[in-house]
């Protein structure tokens, strides 16, 4: 049987302190023979009492103990890893403010180097122009060198030449002289002859025309027909005046000849000198004629149509100005049109004194107030009097001159003439 002994091994009052047990071994026979301890079991409640009263009463201030201990290694670690910092930082700075002083040295010096390269290369890039230019200038120079060699080889060849061909001239010349001299000695004695011969024929055949004009006037005058003025020109007997004339050869009209301007011959188409005749008229006027040819006239359209298709005809226009001043204005071809094509006008070869102010109208077509042929937006012949206008005209010679004067290049007309004469 097992006999437990119960004690209290810590006498500490403020400890606190665990029951053991002890129990006794017996024998087989369960009688308590000698009372023996269990080591084991006491050896088992001694270390689970052990342990229990160190952890429970020593365990708090191991704790304390360790945390006090971790404090202050920590608080001596901050302080000493702020020392190491701080040293670290004024060491860095150091170091820093080392490498920035070497970097502007660097700096400088690379400046330097920069401002002594720049310069060299000024210096270099000054002698390189300095030898182009020389270059340049000495290639000039040979340029002309060579030029005024070329020039003086060329101007010697042609000087030579010259010279030859001025002996061959000068032997030419020589003959000819010589040649002219003869033919003009032979000349002027054949001359002679040919002038006094001449002049004998010429005195016949003038006493001969004479006599055939008086023969031809006095026989078959009833019989001629003068188409225009060009006709009578040949009769030295007929002064300027009103004359019949037969465009058509058949109807004869009233017409002015004009026999003592320019060689004469002329026919008077429009004549305007004082403004007593009406040339504000319409279309079927301006094709038959109106007016008086001892006066002022428009001839018709119709025949200057049939005179001016039926040979080559120059027009002569002569102008008057409120300064009493004579011009005139002459046309080597002139011709009009039928009436199919609106008395279409030409008109070139210009020569004179007047101006050629009929420039633009050239191939124009003849407008009157009732029948607008112009290429104005509004009739020119309403306003300025028939015509053959391009857009109105620096030319108006049939206006109302009780309302305004003639215009020729300027409005200052106060006369004018148109005539045309046959070309031989």
């Amino acid at each position: 049987m097992s006999i437990l002994v119960y004690g209290k091994p810590c006498s500490d009052s403020s400890a606190k302190c665990q029951e053991i047990r002890l129990p006794l071994v017996s024998n087989k026979l369960n009688a308590p023979l000698i009372a023996e301890l269990d080591i084991t079991s006491m050896n088992k409640e001694l270390k689970t009492y052990i342990k229990d009263d160190i952890e429970s009463t020593f365990s708090e201030n191991i704790h304390k103990m360790v945390k006090n201990e971790q404090d202050d290694l920590k608080v001596s670690m901050l302080q000493d890893y702020s020392s190491k910092i701080n040293t670290t930082q004024t060491e860095y700075d150091k170091q820093i403010s080392h490498i920035v002083k070497n970097l502007e040295a660097k700096q400088e010096e690379l400046q330097l180097e920069i401002s002594e390269y720049n310069t060299n290369l000024s210096e270099s890039e000054s002698i390189f122009n300095s030898k182009i230019t020389e270059l340049l200038r000495g290639f000039k120079e040979g340029q002309e060198r060579l030029k005024l060699a070329m020039l003086s080889d060329y101007l010697s060849k042609l000087q030579k030449l010259q010279d030859a061909n001025r002996e061959t001239i000068n032997d030419f010349t020589t003959d000819l002289k010589s040649q002219f001299a003869n033919l003009s000695q032979e000349f002027k004695r054949d001359f002679m002859k040919s002038a006094v011969n001449l002049q004998t024929h010429m005195k016949k055949q003038e006493e001969w025309k004479t006599n055939l004009m008086e023969k031809l006037n006095d026989t078959y005058a009833p019989l001629i027909k003068d188409k225009d003025c060009s006709h009578i020109r040949w009769n030295p007997t007929k002064p300027s005046g009103v004359y019949t004339i037969y465009p058509d050869e058949f109807n004869g009209i009233q017409a002015y000849c004009d026999m003592s301007t320019d060689g004469g011959g002329w026919t008077v188409i429009q004549r305007r000198i004082d403004g007593t005749t009406n040339f504000d008229r319409i279309w079927v006027e301006y094709r038959e004629g109106f007016g008086d040819p001892k006066k002022e006239y428009w001839l018709g359209n119709k025949y200057l149509n049939i005179l001016t298709t039926n040979g080559k005809y120059e027009l002569r226009i002569d102008l008057t100005d409120t300064n009493n001043k004579m011009t005139y204005a002459v046309y080597k071809t002139f011709s009009v049109g039928d009436e199919n094509s609106q008395y279409k006008l030409t008109s070139e070869g210009y020569s004179g004194t007047a101006g050629d102010a009929m420039k633009r109208n050239n191939g124009m077509k003849f407008s009157t107030k009732d029948r607008d042929n112009d290429t104005h937006r509004s009739s020119c012949a309403s306003v300025y009097g028939a015509w053959w206008y391009w857009s109105c005209s620096f030319s108006e010679l049939n206006a109302n001159m009780k309302k305004s004067k003639l215009r020729w290049k300027t409005p200052n007309r106060i006369k004018a003439t148109m005539m045309i004469r046959k070309l031989m």
